[in-house]
């Protein structure tokens, strides 16, 4: 899927398409220098370097603030669930967005808690969405700007809740600087399975994507990634946007028009495996034929199931059109 390189300059999004301002379902944020024993006594009782609380090494809940304080330790305290600056280790991206592989880095970033999950009785992962850091200290939240999606997973002892295992880099998806919508689903198998949606607008054309991944006790994993979700042309054409509503042009479009949007949802499988199907709900309209355009209604499902732990299209085609 190609990275856009230039601003929007589109109408405001329609219907499903999220941008980087669409609302994030069940993801929305709720959102130390010790004194040295060697130190001077002098120095270690100046009043300009009182000691600080120690480091967290156990949450005692899964509230999204106690496990950003022990992940990231040095951000402002207990409380910052929401917009903490932390240091993570990024992938560096080419110019059109994809990873350079062996290029890791410490960055600076801007890192927000998405969706806290229980996976089972004593394991638990938290999704977050960080932001990388200009020199500056601001957000890189250009149009182009993904975010990248972390996942940290934690283990339940007796004392609480540790930090197991950390992964700063799961994917980089979304535009100025936002991840999209996030929601969290358990499937008939009891895989729990978190759904990405995001999407912008280019100069009138605005368009939308779905990835899914499976969240595991120490990994989250791509079950398939960027099925075009909607899409639509009103903003582009006023002709378009004239037809599309049922009223009459005086104008020819400039080419063909649409506007398509589907509904995800999950379902058993027909092949009574036991597993769920992913199926894509597709309703809309669009112009066909030659001469005088007609609109013509679009109703169709694509169905995807779940071959050695990926969504695969088993049924339909996609009519979302390319941008």
């Amino acid at each position: 899927m190609p990275r856009p390189t230039l601003p929007a300059s589109s109408k405001p999004l329609r219907r499903a398409v999220a941008i980087a301002g669409l609302l994030v379902l069940g993801g929305c944020p709720q959102k130390e220098v010790t004194v040295d024993p060697a130190a001077s006594p002098a120095r270690a009782a100046s009043p300009a370097s009182p000691a600080r609380a120690p480091r967290p090494t156990v949450a005692a809940t899964l509230k999204r603030a106690e496990l950003m304080a022990l992940v990231f330790p040095d951000s402002h305290g207990p409380q910052a669930a929401e917009d903490t600056p932390g240091m993570v280790r990024l992938p560096k991206l080419d110019d059109q967005g994809k990873q350079i592989a062996g290029n890791d880095a410490e960055r600076e970033a801007q890192i927000t808690a998405r969706e806290v999950v229980r996976l089972d009785d004593r394991h638990a992962v938290m999704l977050t969405e960080a932001v990388p850091l200009t020199e500056q200290g601001n957000p890189m939240n250009g149009h182009p700007d993904g975010a990248w999606l972390g996942a940290y997973f934690f283990e339940q002892g007796a004392d609480g809740w540790k930090l197991a295992g950390r992964n700063d880099a799961v994917d980089y998806q979304g535009f100025m600087g936002n991840l999209g919508e996030t929601k969290v689903e358990r499937l008939s198998t009891g895989q729990l399975v978190m759904t990405l949606s995001n999407g912008s607008c280019w100069q009138g054309m605005c368009a939308q994507w779905l990835s899914v991944y499976a969240l595991e006790t120490d990994r989250v994993r791509a079950m398939v990634k960027g099925i075009p979700l909607s899409a639509n042309n009103e903003g582009s054409d006023e002709a378009c946007e004239k037809l599309l509503k049922g009223e009459r042009s005086e104008e020819p479009p400039r080419s063909a028009c649409f506007d398509i949007g589907g509904r995800p949802v999950f379902a058993h499988s027909a092949e009574g495996d036991g597993k769920d199907e992913l199926r894509i709900v597709f309703s809309g309209q669009r112009t066909g034929g030659t001469g005088k355009p007609q609109v013509r209604k679009v109703s169709t499902t694509l169905v995807y199931v779940e071959r050695k732990g990926r969504y695969e299209l088993r049924e339909g085609r996609n009519p979302v059109p390319s941008l």
